[in-house]
């Protein structure tokens, strides 16, 4: 596994949330099967002490596809607000590195019941066969309480996304504690739509491939990176630093950009091409001092 040790404010809890998550997606032992709903098995796990169970879906993306090509879809936000249907936005607020960031999420609202928001800490761990993604709530000063949402509380939320003999499996696990008052179907609902949410991922990149995403090992500092849907475009933003260079090699699948693809690079950098794995093409961007924006848009 591969973990970036960096120091932070929110290292503990990131890491805290990370163990959790191996330990839920590790077995179906302890957990209640629920039902099986357009190839999502859908169970559920009670908490002593906590009124709402943890739920988890888990399907398997059959055909030719790399666990990072999936992991891109899951991560992107751009990607989310089309497979997740009460998504409604989210922004990093602080790169530690480039797999793990403050970030702060929004959920819509449903009447009678109000939106929610999330201020929490992403962290990945990834290998050649599987990746982790983990998210927890923290409290932080660059993300306060605001009166048009109530603040949820998200024990953990995440992705085990692992290659198996006919393709990629996938398992998505959710806790939250979305305050306030709430008529119990609009619960019940959210436990049956949540599991879902790792069939919507596979019918994504089904239909629409995946997005550009960074791979490998970054150097320097991620500033930014936001991928649109509609507009297919992909934006990172990165520096180096007073010790090093930075580099970032990206990712570009061949179904999202049938046609090919254009980059451009805003400031100084040295920018090469290549051929990835299943089509792909990687595109790397080096000999980064200053700051350096790299947008990918559509031929």
């Amino acid at each position: 596994m591969t973990i970036i040790e960096v120091s932070h404010r929110h290292a503990a809890e990131a890491r805290k949330g990370l163990a959790y998550l191996k330990e839920l997606s590790a077995t179906t032992d302890g957990w209640s099967f629920s039902s099986e709903h357009k190839d999502v098995k859908i169970y559920t796990r009670a908490v002593e002490g906590i009124s709402l169970p943890i739920v988890r879906g888990d399907t398997v993306l059959e055909g030719d596809y790399t666990i990072e090509q999936v992991a891109s879809v899951a991560l992107a936000p751009g990607c989310r607000q089309i497979w997740d249907e009460r998504f409604d936005g989210a922004e990093m607020r602080e790169y530690f590195s480039h797999r793990e960031a403050l970030f702060y999420s929004k959920l819509k609202g449903s009447w009678p019941v109000s939106g929610r928001d999330i201020a929490g800490v992403s962290i990945r761990d990834t290998s050649e066969d599987v990746i982790y993604i983990a998210q927890s709530s923290v409290e932080d000063p660059k993300i306060p309480p605001v009166s048009s949402h109530t603040r949820a509380q998200l024990y953990i939320s995440g992705w085990k996304i692992s290659a198996v003999p006919n393709g990629v499996s996938l398992t998505y696990i959710t806790h939250v504690d979305i305050k306030g008052s709430v008529p119990s179907a609009f619960i019940k609902m959210i436990q049956l739509q949540t599991p879902q949410c790792a069939g919507k991922v596979a019918d994504y990149i089904k239909e629409h491939g995946h997005p550009p995403f960074v791979t490998g090992d970054l150097k320097g500092h991620l500033k930014r990176e936001v991928f649109e849907h509609k507009k297919k475009e992909f934006i990172v933003e990165l520096e180096g630093t007073a010790t090093e260079e930075g580099l970032v090699k990206i990712e570009v699948g061949k179904a999202l950009y049938p046609k090919g693809f254009k980059v451009k690079v805003h400031g100084e950098a040295t920018t090469e091409e290549s051929d990835g794995e299943k089509g792909a093409k990687h595109v790397v961007v080096s000999g980064v001092t200053s700051l350096v924006t790299i947008t990918i848009t559509p031929a």
